[in-house]
């Protein structure tokens, strides 16, 4: 009996390590390796699924996998370490093309317009299918504007009427004049602050500045000259920082406006993939 019981924990010892080993060398198999770096990808765990997929691409090739390494290098704003990737991958892949596209893509958010102009001028097949990118990289510098019609023709009909704002926007933007704000409050004092719709501070300093005015002549018609010389020097005092206030409230005002237009087009384009294919790899 003795025997029989020490002879079946004797073939349990045996046969039990190769379970575990096959179990293990099964959990690290590219299968299992590819399907957690997957996973990690569309948890948004990009800085792991990155390892994971280049542990996948120690033992085999992959365009895709490239392509997912590159495309989580860009979900994690490491524009350059994106392009380098996707740069890698092979003119005969079916991924070739969507690869430019994408470096296109992050050459715009990483605002190298010089660099995106160029790329898309000089190859024609970019020309084609990234035209929008390269009129709307207009939007975000000083150079001269495209002919309206030109700019708008690569859009879509849903998309024109917005296009066309931000083109007439650029064209001509909505800026206060920082020298009309100041002399508008050095004619009448807070007018250049309404002008620049900062109502309140323009009332403020309509009240200061003939507030005290009126307190020194006041004070000077009493003959309380000294009362007279204070109130006058803090009238002159609001009445020139009202000047200045004005002025600065316009460049206040145009930065926000300028700010505020940016990121409408950011967002337009953030809504439309930038006008490049969408892929989705965590349907």
């Amino acid at each position: 009996m003795n025997k029989i019981f020490f002879l079946a924990i004797f073939i349990c010892s045996i046969s039990f390590p190769q379970e575990i080993t096959s179990t293990k060398t099964d959990l690290f198999s590219l299968a299992n390796t590819k399907k957690f770096a997957d996973y990690l990808f569309c948890q948004r765990d990009y800085l792991r699924a990155i390892n994971e997929y280049n542990r996948y691409l120690l033992k085999t090739k992959s365009d895709s996998i490239v392509f997912k390494i590159a495309f989580a290098y860009s979900k994690m704003e490491e524009f350059q370490n994106s392009i380098n990737t996707f740069q890698s991958i092979p003119k005969n892949s079916e991924l070739f093309l969507q690869a430019k596209l994408e470096i296109l893509k992050l050459l715009f958010q990483s605002n190298n317009f010089v660099e995106l102009r160029k790329k898309i001028t000089n190859d024609s097949l970019e020309n084609k299918n990234a035209q929008p990118l390269l009129n709307l990289s207009f939007l975000f510098t000083n150079d001269n504007l495209p002919e309206k019609n030109d700019f708008c023709k690569p859009f879509p009909s849903e998309d024109l009427n917005k296009v066309k704002n931000f083109y007439e926007w650029k064209k001509d933007p909505p800026y206060k004049s920082p020298v009309a704000a100041g002399i508008l409050s050095a004619i009448i004092p807070g007018l250049g602050k309404f002008y620049t719709q900062k109502f309140w501070d323009g009332v403020w300093g309509f009240i200061s500045s003939v507030g005290f005015a009126y307190l020194s002549y006041d004070n000077f018609h009493a003959d309380h000259n000294f009362r007279g010389w204070l109130f006058g020097g803090l009238a002159v005092g609001f009445y020139g920082g009202n000047i200045y206030g004005s002025a600065a409230s316009a460049q206040i005002y145009n930065a926000k406006i300028q700010f505020d237009f940016v990121s409408e087009v950011k967002n337009f384009l953030e809504r439309n993939n930038y006008f490049i294919p969408k892929i989705n790899f965590c349907q």
